[in-house]
C-alpha cells in the first residue's frame, strides 16, 4: 500500500503526516484501537474493578471511568494530534518547551510502554503455558519457566510485526479483531450461564477497609486513569486516519463501547472466580476443549496489541530523542523497547498482577495534571491554533523555546497537580484520603493543574513574549479602519 510506505516515511523524520499520507479508513482505525482495548486494558481493567466493588457498581465505574478519561484526552490531546498531524509528545512542545517534553517521554514512554508490554507478555506466557498443560503436552508443575520462556517468544514475536510497520498492524488486527470480540462475549456469556444472573450481581470483591462509597471512587479512579495511559499512543495511531470523522469514531469506538466488553466480562470473571487474571477464567467457565481455544485467542489478542503498542509509541523516541535514536532506524528502537520489556519479565514478571493498580495510579498522577496542562494550553490560551513549524523546529529563538527549553508555567502546574494526586491517592499502598470519596485523585490535579498554568502563563509567561500565545487584546479595545481624526 502506497500509503503506508508514506507513514513509515514520514515517521522516520521529525515532520508532521501531511493529508495525502494518511491511509487508513474508519474501519481500519476502529479494527487497531479495538484489538489494542480489547487485549491492553479490557480485560484487566475488568478484573481489577472486580477486586473493589460489586457488578453493579463495577458496570458504573467502568463507564464513567472509561467515558470520562477518553473523553478529556480527545480535547486535550487526540484531536491536536489530528489536526496538526504531529507527532503526540511533538505537539506537547507547545505546552511544556522541547526539553520539558523529552522528560515526560522519557517517564512515560520508557516507563509505560515496557511494563505494558511485559504485562501483555506475561499474559500471553501464562495462557500458552494453561494451553500446552490442557493438551497434555506439559506437566502441570514443568521443570522449566515455560510461561516466561513463552512470553519472551510472544515479544520478540511482537517486535518483528511492528517494525514491519503500520500496514502490518492495520492487516492483523482486521482479522483479529472479530476473534477478540467474539471471546470477549463468549466469555461474559459464559460467566452468566455457569453462575447465573444472581450470583454475579449478588457476588462481592474481597473485603477492605473502606466503604462502598470509597470503594466505588477506587475502582473509578482506576479506569480514569487507564483511560488516561493511551495518552501518546491513541493520538500516534490516530493521525494515520484519512479523515477527521473516521479517526475519531473510530477512535472512540474502539477505546470507549468495545473495551467495556471484555472489561464487563472480566468484572463478572474476577468476582465469581475471584482472580484478576484472565488465564484462570476461561477452562472453569466453559470447560477445557472451549477454554482452550479460548486461550489460544487470549495470545492472539495479547500479540495484537504487543505490535501495536509498539509500532504507535516509536515514533515518540525517534522525534523526541534526537540523531541518536534516529540511527537506529525504527526497527531498532522496536527491538530497545522490546529489550526493556524483556528485562521486567525476567527480573519482576510475578509482581506485574500484584502492582497493577500501583504502577496504573503512578501514570494517573503524571498523566492527569499534564492533560488539565493541555486542556488551559489548547483551548483557552491558543484557542486551538499552533505554529506547526515552530513545533518541529523548537530551535533557540523559536516560539515554543520558553526558557532553556522548559515553560516554567507547565512545569510548576505539573508538579503542583503531581503533588495534589499523591496527596488525595497514595500509590503504592492504594491508601485514599479522607477527601479522596468525594473528589477522586485525577480531577483535582486535573483542575489544579489547569488553573495554575492558566493563571502564570497569563501572569508571567505572556507579558514576556514566551510561548508565542496570540496577543489578547483588551475587552474595551476596538479596532477601526476609518481614517484618524485630525
Amino acid at each position: 500500500m502506497a500509503g503506508s510506505t508514506q507513514i513509515e516515511a514520514a515517521l522516520a523524520e521529525t515532520l508532521p503526516l501531511l493529508p495525502e499520507e494518511r491511509s487508513w479508513s474508519f474501519r481500519d482505525m476502529l479494527a487497531v484501537k479495538g484489538g489494542l482495548a480489547i487485549a491492553t486494558w479490557g480485560f484487566l481493567a475488568g478484573g481489577a474493578t472486580g477486586q473493589l466493588v460489586g457488578f453493579a457498581d463495577g458496570i458504573a465505574a467502568l463507564f464513567f471511568g472509561t467515558a470520562l478519561g477518553i473523553g478529556l484526552l480527545t480535547f486535550a490531546l487526540l484531536l491536536p494530534v489530528y489536526r496538526t498531524g504531529s507527532e503526540s509528545f511533538v505537539f506537547l512542545r507547545s505546552a511544556f518547551g522541547p526539553r520539558g517534553t523529552s522528560l515526560l517521554a522519557v517517564v512515560l514512554v520508557l516507563g509505560i510502554v515496557p511494563f505494558n508490554s511485559a504485562i501483555l507478555s506475561n499474559m500471553a506466557g501464562d495462557a500458552t503455558r494453561e494451553v500446552l498443560i490442557g493438551l497434555d503436552f506439559l506437566a502441570p508443575a514443568p521443570v522449566w519457566p515455560v510461561g516466561q520462556a513463552t512470553a519472551l517468544g510472544v515479544l520478540a514475536l511482537s517486535c518483528l510485526l511492528a517494525a514491519r510497520g503500520s500496514d502490518t498492524l492495520r492487516r492483523f488486527n482486521l482479522v483479529v479483531v472479530p476473534l477478540l470480540v467474539l471471546f470477549s462475549g463468549g466469555l461474559l456469556m459464559a460467566v452468566f450461564w455457569q453462575s447465573g444472573w444472581q450470583a454475579v450481581f449478588s457476588a462481592q470483591p474481597p473485603a477492605a477497609p473502606y466503604g462502598r462509597a470509597t470503594r466505588l471512587m477506587l475502582a473509578t479512579e482506576l479506569n480514569v486513569a487507564i483511560s488516561l495511559s493511551w495518552f501518546g499512543l491513541a493520538g500516534n495511531i490516530m493521525r494515520y486516519g484519512r479523515n477527521a470523522r473516521g479517526a475519531v469514531w473510530g477512535t472512540w469506538i474502539g477505546l470507549v463501547p468495545i473495551s467495556l466488553l471484555p472489561a464487563l466480562a472480566g468484572l463478572a470473571s474476577s468476582l465469581v472466580l475471584g482472580s484478576s487474571d484472565p488465564v484462570q477464567w476461561t477452562t472453569p467457565l466453559v470447560g477445557p476443549v472451549i477454554g482452550l481455544a479460548m486461550l489460544l485467542v487470549l495470545v492472539f489478542a495479547n500479540l495484537s496489541s504487543l505490535t501495536g503498542m509498539l509500532q504507535g509509541n516509536v515514533p515518540t523516541i525517534v522525534q523526541n530523542f534526537g540523531r541518536f535514536a534516529r540511527a537506529f532506524s525504527f526497527a531498532g528502537n522496536v527491538a530497545m523497547l522490546g529489550i526493556a520489556a524483556a528485562l521486567i519479565l525476567l527480573l519482576a514478571s510475578d509482581d506485574l498482577y500484584a502492582r497493577f493498580y500501583t504502577f496504573v495510579a503512578f501514570y494517573g498522577a503524571i498523566l492527569a495534571p499534564a492533560t488539565g496542562i493541555l486542556l488551559a494550553d489548547w483551548l483557552v490560551l491558543r484557542r486551538g491554533t499552533v505554529d506547526i513549524r515552530a513545533l518541529h523546529h523548537a530551535v533557540p529563538g523559536s516560539a515554543y523555546r520558553f526558557v532553556a527549553g522548559f515553560n516554567p508555567a507547565a512545569m510548576i502546574a505539573l508538579v503542583a497537580g503531581f503533588a495534589t494526586y499523591l496527596a488525595l491517592l497514595e500509590p503504592v499502598s492504594q491508601t485514599p484520603a479522607a477527601g479522596f470519596r468525594y473528589l477522586s485523585a485525577s480531577l483535582p490535579s486535573m483542575a489544579l493543574a489547569f488553573a495554575v498554568h492558566l493563571a502564570l502563563s497569563r501572569m508571567v509567561t505572556i507579558p514576556r513574549g514566551h510561548g508565542g500565545y496570540p496577543v489578547q487584546r483588551p475587552a474595551n479595545c476596538k479596532i477601526s479602519d476609518a481614517e484618524p481624526a485630525e
